[in-house]
């Protein structure tokens, strides 16, 4: 299972995006930590998902949602 980091505005976002992305019936989770959401997925496109889903909620700022894309 591979892991990616997330950067979000708050704490609350970071609780927010992964209350919404955490699928343990699908084999990906997520968790807050701090300001940030710990992701661990088998398939790419989770982690591509929930990053455009948290800048598209407010949760996260473009920069954030572009690194995370740009380092899977």
């Amino acid at each position: 299972m591979a892991e990616v980091q997330l950067r979000c505005l708050s704490p609350e976002s970071a609780e927010a995006v992964a209350a919404e992305a955490d699928l343990p019936e699908q084999n990906h989770r997520a968790r807050a930590e701090g300001s940030t959401v710990v992701l661990d997925y088998f398939d790419k496109r989770y982690p591509l998902n929930v990053a455009t889903w948290a800048f598209e909620h407010g949760h996260a700022e473009d920069s954030a949602a572009a690194a995370l894309i740009g380092g899977l």
